[in-house]
């Protein structure tokens, strides 16, 4: 526990089999729960972690529905267990665990019922991040401050998050998309219900890891959705 707080993390697991040991091992141990979700990894990611913690639950998804799929499930085990705090981490290693304690305790502070990452925060991340990646998520994050009528809070598709459990049970009511657009819709759900939303400086690391998203694909149906939501045709 964290101040009296249960803490769990969830962490959706698709092709990290030479990262995902490490994430795990690195954790803090105020974490009192572990969601590991397997998106019919073809790798089999998850037999790559060494750990034998009771903390971690280990889920199996028999077909692969996306990176929002694979979250959602692990949003439900977590509301199950009665976690007061869920947080939301790739198992890529992209996102340190050492910063966990930043996006909890404005949450802990009610500050904020919901908090995420944003690499817009530091400069060093304009020097690592490649530079298509730059101009998808500035064009895709200035569409998503259209749509939900608030520049306050930018990087849209970060996957870094923080949830307090009374928010997620509630926006989990929603449907939520299951593909890439699910960071950009659960945002846009949770602002029409009047959530906090709060922003936190992060830096991204950037090696030699490959990446799993097909740019071109990826990038078309995020633009398409974003057009979607801001047009109000979708609700």
């Amino acid at each position: 526990m964290y101040k009296n707080k249960k803490i769990a993390i969830v962490i959706p697991c698709y092709k990290v089999s030479r990262n995902i040991n490490k994430v795990v091992s690195t954790l803090p141990n105020f974490i009192d729960k572990i969601y590991l979700i397997s998106d019919s990894c073809p790798e089999n990611s998850l037999d790559y972690v060494k750990s034998k913690s009771k903390k971690i639950v280990k889920k199996f998804r028999k077909k692969n529905g996306g990176v929002g799929a694979a979250v959602k499930d692990g949003y439900k085990l977590s509301l199950k267990d009665k976690n007061h705090i869920t947080v939301r981490i790739d198992g890529d290693g992209q996102m340190s665990p050492n910063l966990i304690k930043n996006f909890i305790n404005p949450i802990i502070d009610k500050k904020a019922s919901f908090t995420k990452g944003n690499r817009f925060l530091s400069t060093q991340f304009l020097s690592q991040m490649p530079y298509m990646r730059i101009i998808g998520n500035i064009l895709f994050s200035l569409m998503g401050n259209i749509l939900i009528k608030n520049f306050k809070i930018f990087d849209f598709l970060n996957g870094f998050t923080s949830i307090d459990n009374m928010a997620l049970k509630t926006v989990l009511r929603k449907k939520i998309d299951n593909d890439y657009y699910f960071e950009t819709n659960f945002i846009y759900q949770l602002n029409r219900m009047g959530f906090k939303i709060l922003d936190v400086k992060i830096k991204a690391k950037y090696e030699n890891e490959n990446s799993n998203i097909n740019i071109i694909k990826t990038g078309s149906t995020i633009f398409l959705k974003n057009i979607i939501y801001i047009l109000g045709i979708k609700k």
